[in-house]
């Protein structure tokens, strides 16, 4: 084989690499990309009206070998426990175009599992993974009257190829805080299981994921009223915090820009044991030497 050849095969490869670590290209891109620990900040700003709940402030994302850990902030001045009924949804999805997740061209869902009208644009591959989150303690079902809420709850599905699967529910005790110089309780921190997973697109340490944090309404074809990846407003020419013409409660929000985490690989129990025995035999080995 010549060098020309060589070359060419070479470039090829490495095209079809990007391609498959990148796979959001074109009007389809990442916004923030973290591992264990990173802060994903978003723009505070919302739709449909000025209720503190509705803006995404930031989340922070950590895991272990068993769990995601999600802590979920909305505006500082939004009341959790008394502000209000309102649902998060986490869409997570590979980001591969032909991973066959759920999208808007589905009729009955909308392209997610609660059936609001959110979805991942199939360039993304649409929706694999769902995670509903709701307030608890309260009366009403899914925590539709705070009175007030306690803590938060939520359900997490896996997509199939044609329904979505409910894997786990988990009634209340995500706990509610305060964030930083303020007082009342404006974030959730959530233990999400990696099991709950395993029978869609799977989430295990060394996985990469594109994800968004939605707020939305308690009822079905409700659109999106605040994003956490999305560095613009939801609907256009709709000033934030209103509710005025063009705004529609039922708009399709479509999403090509998404947020990225890699699940970071942890050791195990029996890992750090080990090293820690090695590194007790070398220093016995070195004192033997002295």
């Amino acid at each position: 084989m010549n060098l020309r050849k060589q070359t060419k095969g070479l470039a090829v490869g490495l095209a079809a690499l990007a391609y498959a670590v990148y796979p959001a290209m074109g009007a389809d891109t990442i916004n923030q990309s973290g591992t264990s620990g990173t802060t994903f900040t978003g723009i505070d700003q919302a739709q449909g009206s000025a209720n503190a709940l509705r803006p995404i402030n930031f989340a922070t994302i950590a895991n272990d070998a068993n769990n995601l850990y999600i802590t979920l902030a909305v505006n500082p001045a939004g009341n959790l426990a008394t502000g209000g009924s309102f649902n998060y949804v986490i869409g997570i999805t590979s980001g591969n175009p032909t991973a066959g997740g759920d999208t808007s061209a589905n009729a009955t869902t909308h392209g997610n599992a609660y059936g609001r009208d959110i979805s991942f644009d199939s360039g993304f591959g649409g929706m694999q993974d769902f995670i509903g989150i709701f307030g608890a303690g309260a009366t009403g079902a899914n925590g539709s009257v705070p009175n007030p809420f306690t803590s938060f709850g939520f359900n997490d599905y896996t997509w199939s190829g044609s329904a979505w699967t409910k894997n786990n529910t988990v009634a209340n005790g995500q706990p509610l805080s305060s964030q930083p110089s303020t007082s009342i309780p404006n974030q959730i921190t959530l233990t999400i299981p990696l099991a709950d997973f395993a029978t869609g697109f799977a989430l295990a340490p060394g996985t990469t994921f594109d994800f968004d944090i939605d707020s939305t309404g308690t009822s079905a074809n409700t659109t999106a009223y605040g994003s956490l990846a999305d560095t613009s407003l939801i609907q256009p020419g709709v000033a934030a915090g209103s509710s005025a013409a063009p705004y529609s409660g039922s708009y399709q929000f479509n999403e090509t820009m998404l947020d990225q985490y890699t699940i970071t690989p942890t050791p195990e129990p029996t890992t750090l044991a080990l090293a820690g025995l090695s590194g007790l035999s070398l220093m016995l080995f070195r004192r033997q030497r002295k």
